[in-house]
């Protein structure tokens, strides 16, 4: 009788160390992308307003999910009980609150925001050309070039789009490393070098409340040097190019008139892109 009961007794602890196994195999809930199943770690989702809907996989917990959204109005959503699609509605934040039946629950911080791209000015540098200008003439022009930058290192550029397709926009110049910035217009354009053919995209910046413009090529991927091709001398603050992009401005109207021997001025802001 005694070892009867010692058998119930096992059984009994077998029957709850299965049971509480089975619960913690449920583990946390949480959401991995349905295009690339890369999992959110940060709790937070950001959506262009111009995408279609952002589709997603629940994962964890019980599989008897209820899903909460806080506001409608910014984001809405669908959920065929295998994806959940986030749908755009409007500017703004919101948070979605997924859960289960036993316990388990996951807040997804959805911000829906117009795209952006934003970069850091590592450095400035510059580049001149001109088979008459003395050597006294290219020093003092490659200097001047870079002082004369509308943004320093440390700076930053801030694009930011108003439509799905990414040609128009406005772009925040920050100077410095202050909250400080000047604020214009652009229309982006898709571009090829003519000598390589390598692409870039142009962005022609008309600034609010002033007659100055500017012509940014933006070129990714940056592998350039201090030294170019004969007759083309370059310098920057650091010495040398190590950022993953650059911006290449042309400037030599600005710079013509007072020397005579320029054929071709740029001014270039080594950048790094900003998450």
């Amino acid at each position: 009788m005694k070892r009867t009961h010692f058998f119930h007794g096992i059984l009994l602890i077998v029957l709850i160390l299965s049971f509480m196994a089975c619960k913690d195999d449920h583990g946390p809930i949480y959401l991995v992308s349905a295009t690339d199943h890369q999992q959110i770690t940060d709790g937070k989702l950001e959506i262009s307003p111009f995408s279609k809907g952002e589709k997603f996989l629940i994962r964890g917990g019980d599989g008897n999910y209820t899903i909460k959204n806080e506001k409608k109005e910014v984001v809405d959503y669908r959920y065929d009980g295998d994806t959940l699609t986030f749908i755009p509605v409007s500017i703004g934040e919101t948070s979605t609150l997924i859960a289960d039946r036993s316990g388990n629950s996951y807040t997804l911080t959805i911000v829906v925001n117009n795209p952006q791209n934003n970069y850091r000015v590592e450095s400035i540098s510059a580049e001149v050309e001109g088979n008459d200008l003395t050597k006294g003439e290219e020093t003092e022009l490659l200097a001047r070039i870079a002082e004369d930058a509308p943004v320093q290192s440390g700076g930053r550029l801030l694009f930011t789009y108003s439509d799905a397709s990414l040609t128009l926009g406005d772009l925040k110049i920050f100077p410095g490393n202050t909250g400080n910035y000047q604020i214009g217009i652009f229309k982006r354009t898709l571009k090829y070098t003519e000598d390589t053919g390598e692409p870039y995209l142009q962005f022609q910046v008309e600034m609010a409340g002033s007659t100055t413009n500017y012509t940014f090529m933006l070129f990714e991927n940056e592998t350039s040097s201090t030294q170019t091709a004969d007759n083309t001398s370059s310098t920057n603050e650091e010495g040398a190019a190590t950022t993953n992009c650059f911006i290449k401005e042309e400037v030599t109207a600005q710079y013509k008139g007072e020397f005579s021997g320029l054929t071709k001025a740029y001014r270039i802001y080594h950048l790094t892109k900003q998450p």
